[in-house]
């Protein structure tokens, strides 16, 4: 029986294991960090703290200088429905953009 009683120790303590791994890289349902961006039309700057992942999430005003301090890919949309995909930005990088090419919603994810 001592043997059978390790191999369920050595078991157990291997799954709890990667339980804390797996939970401690999966999303929780939300970028980690900032996302801010300076509106187009008036250029004062929103910002945003831990966004939703997986929602199209709408920017008021339009996004003149964007930064995605997230550990999360952001996309951004030049509508307001994250239908027309204009660029991503990778963690901890930013974008300008001006005229037509404003983006006007992203999504995280």
């Amino acid at each position: 029986m001592g043997k059978w009683k390790r191999l369920g120790r050595s078991a157990v303590v291997a799954a709890s294991a990667a339980v804390l791994v797996t939970g401690l890289s999966t999303s929780a349902g939300a970028a980690s960090g900032k996302f801010a961006y300076n509106r187009a039309d008036t250029g004062f700057r929103q910002v945003m703290e831990n966004p939703s992942d997986d929602e199209c999430i709408m920017m008021p005003g339009g996004g003149g200088v964007v930064d995605n301090f997230t550990d999360t890919v952001a996309t951004l949309y030049r509508g307001e429905d994250c239908t027309v995909p204009q660029d991503t930005l990778a963690p901890n990088t930013g974008g300008v953009y001006g005229g037509a090419t404003v983006p006007h919603s992203v999504f995280f994810g």
